[in-house]
């Protein structure tokens, strides 16, 4: 799987969230990160896109919406022709949103300092998804990063890192492949026999079926509720 992440921060250079993004993709493979500036070439743009499986919208939240920049970039490259022409291309694509906010989490709901729903907010891009035939992924959503513990800042890039590259990880199966072949990667990588990195890699493989097992009874759980 291929990714494109655009990027669309009208000052990244002082971003501290934007830098803790960008160092995270370092070791991840096939992953195009992309950030927009005011001039570009439209059909390098579109290239881009048709080249690439998995299509991620990076941006702070601007008055509900994405900066001015990634707005004028969806109108001059994402084009209803170009779309058109392209149709089963898209038809097979995801789109998903990294998006960084520096209100709380819980303001986003009714009765909420912000009274909507981020999902709510977000609508626009859903009905871009939709539009395009694309798969539209559950956004990834950051509240107030400089509050962030060191622990829950790990955590983040461990959920970022694999918004970006893991084909399945929205499901708890595709997650352990996921941190397997990162672990294998990185034995490889380091030319060595890691004693814990082996004992890790060995329980996430015995515990799969396990973890299998237990995703399927929360399934056949929810379905009794419905």
């Amino acid at each position: 799987m291929k990714t494109l992440v655009v990027v669309a921060h009208p000052q990244i250079d002082s971003s501290t969230t934007q830098q803790f993004f960008k160092s995270a993709t370092e070791s991840l493979n096939n992953i195009n990160y992309h950030i927009l500036g005011k001039d570009f070439n439209i059909d390098s743009e579109q290239q881009l896109l048709l080249k690439n499986n998995r299509i991620i919208f990076q941006f702070p939240m601007y008055w509900y919406s994405a900066p001015g920049l990634l707005k004028t970039w969806l109108d001059d490259v994402l084009t209803s022709g170009f779309v058109e022409r392209n149709q089963n291309v898209f038809s097979n694509k995801e789109l998903g949103l990294v998006v960084t906010t520096g209100s709380a989490k819980k303001d986003f709901q009714a009765g909420g300092r912000e009274n909507f729903s981020i999902s709510e907010i977000l609508k626009p891009f859903e009905a871009l998804a939709n539009k395009t035939n694309m798969k539209y992924l559950t956004p990834l959503v950051v509240y107030q990063f400089l509050y962030l513990k060191p622990d829950e800042q790990q955590q983040l890039l461990v959920d970022y890192q694999q918004y970006l590259s893991n084909p399945h990880f929205q499901h708890l199966n595709g997650q352990i492949n996921w941190f397997i072949e990162q672990l294998q990667q990185k034995i490889t990588q380091d030319d060595t026999n890691d004693t814990e990195l082996d004992t890790l890699m060995n329980f996430l493989k015995e515990q799969q079926d396990t973890l299998e097992d237990l995703q399927w009874n929360l399934d056949l759980a929810k379905k009794d509720e419905d």
